[in-house]
């Protein structure tokens, strides 16, 4: 029921964000569903849309679409009722129903509506629809910046709180890196720095935003631990980190970069140094300004990581 939750918020949430139905029905995956079409006809019937669903025949009337769409008894029902002969092989009745067919033009009333294209652009939200948004505005903070967690763990983290929504997920992150840290699960940890990093995202706050996602960064080329099986699908320098990073940069124009590398460098608290601190920064100004993070990966490993991390 969680998931099903999950998917009715987004559908109704880009719509009232402006996206059309039918966009959203073709991009979208609907697990819980067993097609985009049952989807919305669980918003009408609970009572999130309202509105008519149009139905227009979109079918080339010819020959072949009739041999195929009707056995011979429909034939001789279309033709005994239009007053016409009915006796002939298959092929010499379908010539007879096409000129019947091609000149009717309420082509539902043929039952070919199942070749019809739907339009659902008379369909909108309700007052429910928009209730429950504004109930579970959670979700679209969970899709920003949580969605690598579990959906249903920070459902009930957030049943359980009386915190407000970004002090409830900063609070989830909290958690996770503590876990993360007893527990020496340092992909986990890494994953909630970023985490972290996009709350402050969503709730306006590029400053914090910035100073984590660096975090996230010189963690990235400086693990606490990493077992040989997590290193074989390891990221060190993560591209969505440097696209981050780019975006934040330029929006707050700050100054000295490197002012606030040290910094948070020092922060980091970092005991067991596998890419030096200034190494990091040259890697840091590449990436950003644009060189290949494949090959800069390739090469770090190949310097650093490949002996230190088992393989020989």
């Amino acid at each position: 029921m969680s998931e099903q939750k999950l998917e009715v918020f987004n559908v109704l949430n880009f719509l009232n964000n402006g996206y059309e139905l039918e966009d959203i029905l073709n991009e979208g995956q609907f697990g819980t569903f067993s097609s985009a079409e049952e989807c919305i006809n669980y918003l009408v019937d609970e009572g999130y849309l309202k509105g008519d669903v149009d139905v227009t025949a979109n079918v080339e009337i010819t020959a072949e679409y009739i041999s195929k769409k009707y056995i011979v008894s429909e034939l001789k029902d279309i033709l005994r009722e239009n007053g016409l002969k009915v006796s002939g092989k298959k092929q010499e009745l379908v010539e007879r129903v096409l000129p019947l067919l091609k000149e009717v033009k309420d082509a539902s009333n043929l039952d070919i509506s199942a070749s019809a294209d739907k339009s659902y652009d008379n369909l909108e939200l309700t007052d429910k629809a928009l209730e429950f948004l504004k109930e579970n505005e959670w979700i679209d903070l969970y899709m920003f910046a949580l969605v690598q967690f579990r959906f249903t763990d920070f459902e009930t983290f957030v049943e359980g709180s009386s915190e407000g929504m970004i002090q409830t997920a900063h609070n989830f992150c909290d958690e996770i890196i503590s876990r993360a840290l007893v527990n020496n699960q340092f992909v986990v940890f890494r994953l909630a720095l970023s985490a972290k990093a996009h709350v402050f995202a969503y709730d306006g706050d590029y400053e914090s935003f910035l100073d984590y996602d660096l975090q996230h960064f010189i963690l990235g080329l400086n693990p606490i631990s990493l077992t040989s099986e997590e290193y074989a699908s390891y990221v060190i320098i993560d591209e969505a980190n440097i696209i981050n990073l780019r975006n934040v940069l330029e929006k707050l124009k700050m100054g000295s970069l490197k002012k606030r590398f040290d910094n948070i460098w020092n922060k980091s608290h970092i005991k067991n140094t596998t890419v030096p601190k200034k190494t990091c920064f040259k890697l840091l100004r590449r990436a950003l300004d644009g060189a290949d993070i494949e090959e800069l990966n390739f090469d770090v490993r190949e310097k650093f990581f490949n002996k230190k991390f088992g393989i020989q």
